[in-house]
């Protein structure tokens, strides 16, 4: 809930205007005896600055940071000091002092918008410097010149040497806040052109104005001419706030225009299924953000992107931020785009809003797709591991049983030539060594076929052909299987995930125990197996475990492995579809 943060702009608002407005009204009070007689010349010095308090506060609550309203807000009090040059003793030497430091704040502004934050170090120097020329310049120029009041805008007055350096100073820090202001408008995104544009271009052209008026200072010529570009600036300011929230209130209607035709394009065709690619492409049209990426969170809450790969989780940085995207009280969805977006952050939600369901949809189908890719992937790997078995087994054939054979075979044709003659001792003892290689032949074919599929597994089920595989390895092993019957596929699955761990265990995990647990949660069949040795197993290219993944993949399976380094190994198979029942 935002609900505490909010209520706490609004009072800091509230309280930061009225405190604003409380050093305008002072100000205007104890310097009202010295006005120009011409009354239209006082409208707009003395009310801009209200104006510009009033657009603080509205920005203080409006934008995501309050930064900048913050700034603006105190800039349009410290506009108003400069009037106390109108009067005698401490205040004007306030108001001669910090006549012109709400120039440096405005240059605050323009370099910190939209967040007020300054990007770089060009811009923090910059800053800095113009708090340090617009109040270290007025202040020797009050103990240098010592000037007295009374001081005004209509007022003309003398330009001293240290006048003349304060005025060429604030032309070089002008040039230089639009110097900088372009080269940002050139590097920026396409989203921060747009919003942002707009403020660079306005306060542009206000301190251009400025910029002129110094130029005036400096230069010979006549104080009408001063006072006139004196009083264009306020009067421009008056018009241009204003005008800037008109467009700023038109971006966002044409924002909330573009939702309802991205609505309209996204249900033109209803029996079209929505790809993810397709609403990623319109939220990038209809925000104005060509940098705009979603990534959708599974049911498992891993990320992946419109087309099905696993990513990582996108997060909010300098210029960049995330929406999240909630269906039914859940997570479904991650919007990453540029930070200015979050200045129209009514239009990005109700974007979000309304293709709320088409992204969930979007969601789905990209689910989807990432799960057919991966079965084809494993299918493809259990391909190339049965293949792989297949030519095991035929040289298993070739170099076990069927050279046993063919032992078999040269013992008794040496026992029938023998037959018959003198020496039939000779003829028994190559029949013995006939039976003897034959025995051992069938043992073989037998370990070979209980590697392939074992009896016991057909005959009895999975807890009596485990309970059996762990008599045969030289590791204790405790073993706790539910006496249950699963589907074949599974069963085989099972049988060989237990088969290939215990002898990973036995051969790399230089462990002294280990633990098998086979049990049904739900109708869903786990097994894990765990062992106390030196962890640190991983499945990826080259591990042992690769094979095993593609296999248990293969049937719809899942396989996680937790293994700590010295902490032992665990690894956890989760088959959902069992096809199980008692035994």
């Amino acid at each position: 809930m935002q609900t505490t943060p909010w209520r706490h702009r609004w009072i800091g608002a509230g309280l930061g205007g009225a405190a604003a407005y409380g050093v305008a009204t002072w100000t205007m009070a104890v310097s009202w005896s010295v006005r120009s007689p011409r009354w239209w010349e006082e409208v707009s010095p003395r009310g801009v600055g209200a104006v510009i308090i009033a657009a603080g506060v509205v920005l203080w609550i409006r934008l995501p940071s309050p930064r900048i309203g913050i700034l603006i807000t105190l800039g349009g009090a410290v506009y108003y000091l400069q009037y106390l040059r109108a009067v005698d003793g401490w205040r004007f030497a306030v108001g001669f002092c910090l006549a012109y430091a709400w120039m440096a704040i405005a240059g605050h502004v323009l370099l910190g918008w939209p967040n007020g934050r300054l990007p770089g170090l060009v811009d923090r120097v910059y800053v800095i410097a113009a708090y340090l020329i617009s109040i270290g310049t007025q202040t020797i120029r009050f103990v240098v010149d010592d000037p007295a009041p009374p001081w005004a805008p209509h007022l003309p007055q003398h330009t001293t040497a240290w006048g003349a350096i304060g005025s060429a100073s604030g032309v070089v820090m002008g040039v230089a806040a639009v110097s900088l202001v372009l080269y940002r408008w050139s590097q920026a995104s396409a989203a921060q052109r747009l919003p942002s544009g707009r403020v660079w271009l306005g306060i542009g052209a206000v301190s251009s104005l400025k910029i002129a008026e110094a130029v005036a200072t400096v230069l010979p010529g006549p104080d009408r001419l001063k006072i006139g570009l004196a009083l264009v600036f306020p009067a421009t300011v008056l018009a241009l706030v204003p005008a800037m929230s008109l467009i700023r209130w038109l971006r966002l209607r044409i924002g909330r225009l573009r939702v309802v035709g991205m609505m309209q394009e996204l249900d033109a065709d209803p029996g079209t299924p929505l790809g993810p690619a397709t609403m990623e492409s319109a939220l990038r049209r209809t925000l104005g953000d060509p940098t705009l990426t979603v990534a959708y969170v599974r049911d498992d809450d891993t990320i992946i992107d419109t087309t099905g790969h696993h990513v990582d989780r996108p997060t909010p940085g300098p210029d960049r931020a995330v929406t999240e995207v909630h269906r039914r009280g859940r997570l479904v969805a991650l919007i990453e785009h540029d930070a200015v977006l979050d200045e129209q952050r009514d239009v990005v939600s109700a974007a979000v809003v309304a293709a709320g369901l088409a992204i969930d949809n979007a969601r789905l189908y990209a689910m989807t797709q990432a799960h057919l890719d991966q079965t084809v992937h494993s299918r493809l790997q259990l391909a190339q591991t049965a293949f792989d078995e297949r030519q095991r087994i035929q040289r298993d054939l070739h170099d076990g049983a069927q050279q046993r054979f063919f032992g078999v075979l040269m013992r008794l044709d040496a026992a029938r030539r023998l037959v018959g003659g003198p020496d039939t001792t000779a003829a028994v003892d190559a029949v013995i060594d006939a039976h003897r290689e034959l025995t051992d032949a069938l043992g073989a074919l037998r370990d070979l076929v209980q590697g392939i599929y074992p009896a016991v597994l057909t005959d009895h089920g999975l807890a009596a052909a485990i309970e059996h595989l762990v008599d045969r390895i030289p590791l204790p092993v405790t073993v706790v299987v539910d006496p249950q019957r699963w589907a074949k596929h599974v069963e085989i699955t099972a049988y060989f995930v237990v088969s290939e761990s215990l002898t990973n265990v036995y051969r790399h995990a230089d462990a002294s125990t280990a633990r098998v647990a086979i049990r049904d949660d739900a109708g869903a069949l786990v097994v894990e197996v765990a062992d106390d040795g030196r962890g640190g197993a991983i499945v990826g290219n080259g591990s042992g475990l690769v094979g095993l993944h593609h296999r248990v993949v293969g049937v719809g399976g899942t396989l996680t492995v937790d293994s700590p380094p010295g902490r032992g190994t665990t690894v956890r198979v989760v088959f959902t579809q069992t096809g199980g029942g008692p035994a």
